[in-house]
């Protein structure tokens, strides 16, 4: 679930861009950093403030291996 701090957040750094949809990774990162993976309320708020669909949203969270989906222990090993 997304709160009123993080979605503060995520809106201040939609701001920053002259095009919204520019700061969609930053605010990827936000969610996973708040939510410890991407959750499906963090796709849903991130197409909203950007006002795009939650599928482009989806298709930039799957296409780098960055994100988290599911969660993760707490070391990664590459």
């Amino acid at each position: 679930m997304i709160d009123a701090k993080t979605r503060a957040e995520l809106e201040e750094i939609a701001a920053r861009y002259p095009h919204k949809r520019s700061g969609l990774l930053p605010m990827l990162h936000l969610v996973q950093s708040a939510a410890g993976q991407i959750t499906p309320e963090g796709i849903e708020a991130c197409a909203e403030i950007l006002e795009i669909s939650a599928a482009e949203v989806y298709e930039v969270a799957t296409f780098y291996t960055m994100y988290k989906r599911r969660p993760v222990g707490d070391y990664h090993v590459g």
